[in-house]
């Protein structure tokens, strides 16, 4: 079957500054890829190129097998490609359900993106009237997976899911994860810390200095990262 997302011989940077060295990468459809690598190694200039935020300058992107160098961003998002970047980006001075109200620009009712994201997380559903800058961190992660969501996206970018959260909050996000995948949603998740999205993966790479040093299933990866880790930086 035809991958729903895949970098072939990738190279991308900023200027001339080269970050990304002929990356080739597979995304299944209905998985979840966990993307490790240490911080600097390129992981989120991955998920810019494969958003169309940054343009590879060698190689290819496709798309459900459609060859997408140069596309915007909001197509991509259009065909289906949505990202939640680092740092959750959520408005902070906006209340959830306002927060929420903003998908529904993107052409679904405010009433499906309200009953798709309570559903999914009851506690935004507690915290509806709540200013999503006194939300909990986990809960700002949840409303902005609930807000991607709405779209009803056949693939889901997520940039360090993990960071600033605590183990117990990781956990149960994660659960999310493993099953927006048994709902047929592709999950590729860029991670620096590997435990928690090695336990719902399928598939794992790890990136190091831009390049990907190993591929394969999440117990194999695990049992190479401190050796992919450690051997990098010799």
């Amino acid at each position: 079957m035809t991958p729903i997302l895949e970098l072939v011989g990738v190279t991308a940077g900023y200027g001339r500054i080269e970050v990304l060295h002929g990356v080739d990468l597979t995304l299944p459809r209905g998985a979840v890829m966990a993307l490790l690598g240490p911080n600097g190694a390129g992981k989120t200039t991955l998920l810019k190129v494969a958003s169309g935020q940054v343009r590879a300058t060698a190689g290819h992107v496709h798309v459900g097998g459609a060859h997408v160098n140069g596309a915007a961003p909001d197509a991509l998002a259009r065909a289906g490609l949505c990202t939640i970047p680092e740092g959750r980006s959520v408005f902070p001075n906006l209340t959830v359900r306002e927060n929420l109200r903003l998908a529904s620009y993107a052409g679904v009712s405010a009433a499906h993106v309200y009953a798709t994201a309570f559903d999914r997380f009851p506690r935004l559903a507690e915290r509806a009237g709540q200013l999503a800058g006194s939300l909990s961190g986990g809960e700002q992660q949840m409303l902005a997976m609930a807000r991607a969501l709405a779209t009803n996206p056949a693939v889901l970018l997520i940039d360090e899911l993990s960071m600033g959260l605590a183990p117990l909050v990781v956990r149960e996000l994660y659960e999310v994860v493993a099953g927006l995948a048994a709902d047929g949603v592709s999950v590729l998740v860029v991670e620096q810390f590997a435990d928690a999205a090695l336990a719902v993966a399928d598939r794992a790479a790890v990136l190091v200095h831009g390049r990907v040093v190993a591929a394969g299933g999440p117990d194999d990866i695990a049992d190479e990262l401190a050796n992919l880790y450690l051997g990098s930086a010799v």
